[in-house]
């Protein structure tokens, strides 16, 4: 594994598509983008000395007991592992936002005993547990407010329309679709949605399978939905907003080349770039048919990412959790956690 600490030169100019959506205006395209376009060999490898960081981390595997996928918390110096849910039960829990105060913890899981997902609440220790939306359409993937009165999820009401980005209050009431994006007469899949550090915007993902993934910038009504990613058939995925608001961390194809006919090929890097989409930058230099880098997180002090990585050897899928500096110095896989580790969330509090 070699996660590389690369230096980054270079302009890349990127094509662009006009999207229609529901609601708001819609902005042409992003700025010109800063983007990697000079490998230069340098490598800097994983750090093995174990650093630590500020915080604690949510994150998920299966459970050793059950089978089923779990949500952990540890240190980002591996110690201090705990499961959040009984590891006995064979419910499903997934995708964990940790509330401003860092007390709760909303998610989504299938505990009720049906196929579909909803949303629930729990205190850190797994007390207190309580539905917030319960739908038979499929609820995933919540993100709380930082100030702790709603949470944004994305959901499936309607099978003609895919998924759209909703909005409902943290005792359950008031909910409402916010977004549901458009290219043309084709509604895409709004999915992974994540308030900005002050609340007063949101962070998303939107596209289909067939013709790539961007990511899109909204006010928090739902109004003035911005493209900030380059379009033209790539995957930029799972955005992450760092603590003061300035830069979005996300997965990306940038680097791959575009087959024009095809759908698009993830093989998932770490890339950041400024809140309006300029400059973007390659952290890591994996990615390939072996091996993926998705779901980056920062720490609550903006130091730091941790990421997911995956590697296939032969028939064997190794995902581990990987922390770096934002300079992609001090790159380690946070230790004592055993295979499966995925989709990581720091705290926003250290």
């Amino acid at each position: 594994m070699k996660l590389g600490r690369r230096l980054i030169r270079g302009t890349l100019v990127l094509g662009m598509c006009l999207v229609v959506v529901s609601c708001g205006s819609v902005d042409q395209g992003p700025p010109t983008l800063a983007g990697p376009s000079i490998d230069d060999g340098v490598d800097s490898g994983i750090n093995n000395e174990v650093t630590g960081g500020v915080g604690r981390i949510a994150y998920l595997r299966p459970s050793l007991t059950s089978g089923s996928i779990h949500i952990y918390l540890i240190n980002p110096d591996g110690t201090n592992e705990v499961v959040v849910n009984d590891e006995a039960d064979l419910a499903t829990y997934s995708a964990p936002s940790w509330s401003p105060d860092g007390t709760q913890i909303a998610f989504n899981s299938d505990r009720d005993g049906s196929a579909n997902h909803n949303i629930y609440v729990m205190n850190v220790d797994g007390s207190n547990l309580r539905a917030i939306v319960e739908d038979t359409g499929g609820d995933f993937a919540p993100s709380w407010s930082p100030d702790g009165q709603k949470i944004l999820f994305q959901a499936k009401r309607d099978n003609n329309t895919g998924w759209d980005i909703y909005v409902v209050d943290i005792d359950g009431s008031n909910e409402k679709m916010l977004i549901n994006t458009k290219l043309g007469t084709i509604s895409l899949d709004d999915q992974l949605p994540t308030w900005s550090p002050d609340g007063s915007k949101v962070l998303f993902q939107a596209g289909l399978a067939s013709v790539g993934t961007d990511i899109y910038v909204a006010n928090a009504d739902g109004s003035d939905i911005a493209r900030v990613t380059s379009g033209s058939g790539r995957l930029h995925s799972h955005p992450s907003w760092s603590p003061d608001g300035s830069q979005i961390a996300f997965e990306s194809n940038l680097h791959q080349a575009v087959i024009l006919g095809a759908a698009p090929v993830a093989e998932y890097e770490l890339y950041v770039m400024d809140s309006d989409g300029g400059n973007v930058k390659r952290m890591t230099f994996e990615g390939n048919a072996n091996s993926q880098i998705q779901n980056p997180t920062w720490s609550p002090d903006g130091s730091q990412i941790a990421f997911e990585f995956t590697t296939v050897l032969s028939s064997t899928r190794i995902t581990t959790i990987v922390v770096m500096r934002v300079d992609a110095t001090n790159i380690y896989t946070i230790p004592n956690m055993p295979n499966g580790g995925f989709f990581p969330r720091w705290s926003p509090v250290p």
